[in-house]
This record gives structure tokens, sequence and C-alpha cells, in this order.
């Protein structure tokens, strides 16, 4: 068998297939490549409404991309242990995975949801978002905040499709979302074909209907050529063994994601209070660039997680070696070409957004950093991804948490604020922390202790 693949033959409904890379790195390329491009578009929208929209609504999403964490939690653990079990063949396991996790996800997004509703201004009031941005920024976290059970739920749904393999599927679901999110956003956003230009309310009223008819037809799918409804009736005798391996695996791996965002957050609260309103502006724009410019490493970074679950849940630790691997210098080689166009494109992508010299000098800038800071992302992505699809989650938590709060926060608060750096500096500084979490996910790779791991 080739590296990179993996036999599945099942008897409850899973066809088989043999797995490789491309079969199920592309359908995620393009799902994450759809994603991103709502968010890029959206930002673009909102630049042509009002700049301070722009930053208002980035602002935002900082905030909920750290509550969309905690049903990561379950989810990260879902897809895990779906295609671990998968790999081991044990239908009963998956359906009450599933089960679980679907549940619980849906009673914690109703519970965030209503949060949100409830004290999102005072969270934003109290992370300093200026005056100037929080009238925006408010009015989305009221619509996109107040409907975040709709993440929730596909959150789940989306996990359960991973583990099982189900990437085309889960293309299929988003491209049906994104259509809609990004007619809406154009219609309602800058008042398109009679519709009125509600900006930052058009985007938000977008953005739930898209998710929204995404879960329906997520759960649809699930209940009709995955698993029966039948599996909620293992919610009668709670399974307590699956809640906890869910656990196990997901609030680790989540930890490290919310790390990370909590870290970008602190950031953000650096730039807006310390560099102004020009220097988030510009890391707005950047970031909504940047986010693509990954995708490539994410892409194989999910299909490295499916990979590895399965393989382990087989017990061909071999294999699942020699995947990871190969799959990582793929991506590396990938990033470098990236982080080439990023270097030699920088002034263009910068004019997209915005004619103002300074920010497109800054942001260019930081641009020229990023062309560097691509290759060190990929070893976090790839590998970080294929020690949790072996349940190795301990690790990556506790070098992120480590190298994030002093690299990151404490040099980068130093480089940017201290030495007068600016965003540069602090850019700078996030290159150093990937790099250094970078390696030592690759030295932990090869060690092989992850092979201890597996769940089942």
């Amino acid at each position: 068998m080739k590296a990179g693949q993996a036999n599945i033959n099942t008897s409850w409904g899973i066809k088989v297939n043999r797995f490789s890379l491309f079969k199920l790195a592309w359908p995620i390329f393009l799902e994450q490549f759809l994603i991103m491009l709502v968010g890029f578009v959206n930002v673009y929208i909102l630049s042509k409404y009002d700049s301070v929209a722009a930053a208002g609504v980035e602002a935002t999403n900082q905030i909920i991309w750290n509550f969309l964490l905690v049903f990561a939690i379950i989810s990260m653990g879902t897809s895990v242990l779906v295609a671990q079990n998968v790999g081991a063949k044990r239908p009963e396991a998956i359906d009450k995975i599933a089960a679980v996790s679907l549940l619980f996800n849906a009673l914690l997004g109703a519970a965030v949801s209503l949060i949100l509703l409830t004290f999102g201004k005072g969270i934003l009031m109290r992370l300093g978002i200026a005056d100037h941005l929080l009238s925006y920024a408010h009015t989305y976290m009221q619509i996109v905040g107040g409907f975040i059970f709709f993440d929730a739920l596909l959150s789940s749904a989306d996990a359960i499709l991973k583990g099982f393999g189900r990437t085309k599927q889960c293309l299929a679901i988003t491209a049906f979302m994104n259509v809609l999110n990004l007619t809406g956003s154009i219609l309602l956003g800058l008042g398109v074909a009679g519709f009125p230009a509600l900006g930052v309310q058009g985007v938000a009223i977008a953005a739930v209907c898209g998710k929204g008819v995404a879960v329906m037809a997520a759960l649809v799918y699930v209940f009709t050529k995955l698993l029966k409804i039948g599996i909620l009736r293992h919610l009668l005798a709670f399974p307590v063994r699956e809640l906890k391996q869910l656990l196990t695996i997901g609030f680790p791996a989540a930890m490290e994601n919310m790390s990370y965002n909590l870290s970008q957050t602190i950031l953000m609260m650096i730039i807006i209070v310390h560099l102004g309103a020009d220097a988030y502006i510009t890391r707005t724009y950047a970031w909504s660039v940047i986010k693509m410019a990954f995708l490539f490493s994410l892409a194989i970074g999910q299909a490295n997680i499916i990979m590895i679950g399965q393989l382990v849940g087989a017990r061909k630790f071999a294999e699942a070696e020699q995947a990871g691997m190969q799959n990582f210098k793929i991506a590396f080689a990938g990033a470098w070409v990236i982080g080439g166009l990023l270097f030699l494109f920088r002034y263009q992508l910068m004019e997209i957004f915005t004619s103002d010299p300074g920010i497109i000098a800054l942001g260019a800038t930081v641009f020229l950093i990023d062309a560097f800071l691509e290759p060190g992302r990929t070893f976090n992505i790839v590998f970080i991804y294929g020690l949790r699809g072996a349940g190795d989650v301990i690790f990556p938590v506790f070098v992120a948490i480590i190298s994030m709060w002093s690299i990151t926060i404490g040099l980068g608060y130093y480089l940017g604020v201290v030495l007068g750096y600016g965003l540069p500096g602090l850019w700078l500084v996030m290159l150093l922390d990937e790099w250094f979490r970078g390696l030592a996910m690759l030295w932990r790779w090869r060690s092989g202790d992850w092979k201890s791991k597996a769940m089942v």
C-alpha cells in the first residue's frame, strides 16, 4: 500500500474506498476556500461601505471565534473518534459518539447564543473596542452571535462527515451555504438590485441564513446516508464513556486552538489600544488575505487527521507515520510557493482594499514577513492534525501555551510597543512562534510517542 492511503471496509453502509491525500484534500481545500472567500468578500464589501465597519466586524469575529472553540471541544473529538472507529470497524461506537456529539453541542450552542445576546455589548466594551467601532461590532454580535447555535450543530455534523471521509459532501454543503451567504451579502450589504444597503446588518443576516440552510442539509445527509435517527436511543442510557472519550481528545485539542485565538485577541487589543486604528485596519485587510495563504496547508492538515485516524484505528502505525511525513512535505513545498506570491504581490494585494498609501505600505511589510512565516505554520497545521488523529493531544497544547504566551504576547508587546516596531514587530514575533512550535511538532511526530495514544 502507498503512503497516504488506507483501505476502509465495513458492513454498515460505508463504501469501500482507497483514500489518498488528493481524494480527501481537494474537497477540503475548496470547502475552506469558499469559507474564507466569504470572509474576504465580506471584508471587501464592508470596506466599500465603511472601513470602520470592516474593522468593527473583525473585532466581533475575533470574539465569536473564541466561542466557536467551545463547540470544537466536542467536534474535534468527534472527528478523531469517528475516524478511528471507522478504521476499527465499530459501528455501534460510532452511533453513540454521533448521538452524544449532536446533543451536547446543541445544548451548548443554545447557551452561548443566550450569553452573546444578553452580554454581547458588555463583552465588546470590556475588551476595549473603541467607541467608533462599537456600534458596528454590536450589531454584528447581536445577529451572528445570537444564532451561533447553528455553528454548534454544523460543527458536530461536519465532524461526523469528515470522520467517515465524506469530504465531497462537506464541500457541497459549504458551497450551497456560501452561495447564499455571498448573494445575500452583496444584495443586502451594498444594496444591489433594489435591496436596501444595510451594511453590517445585511452581511450578518446573510451569514445566518446561509448557516441555517447548511445545518439542515448536513443533518439530513447524516441521518439518511450514514446513520439512522434511531441512534438517539443511545441517549436514554446516556453513553458516559463516549462523552468522556470526546472530552479527553476534544478538550486539549480545543485548548490549543483556544490559546491561539486568545493570544490573537490580546494582540488585537494591543493593536487597538497602543498602535491605533490604521494598524488595526491594516491587520484586518492583511489577515483576510493571509487566511487564504495557508489554505493549502489547512486542507492537507484536515485530510491528514482523517487518514491518520483511520490508519491508527486499523493499527497500521507504520503506514500512518509514513503518510504523515509525506503529507507534510507536500504542504511545506506549497507553503514556500505561496509565500513567494505574497512577497511578489504584497503591494497589489493591499491595493485591493484601500488607496491609503500608509496602510498599503504597512500591509506590504506585513506580507513580506508573512512570506517566511507560512512555511513555519505548515509544521503546526499538518503535524498537529496528525497527532490529533492518533489521539496525541496533550503535547501540542503544552507547547502552544508556553510559546504563544511567552513569545507571541510577551515578546510581541516588547518588540511592537516598547521598542516601537509596531505591527511589523508583532508579525515578526508571530513568525518566531510558528517556527518554534512547528519544529517541536516535527520532533514529536518523529519520536513515535503518539502510537500509544489511540482511543480504540
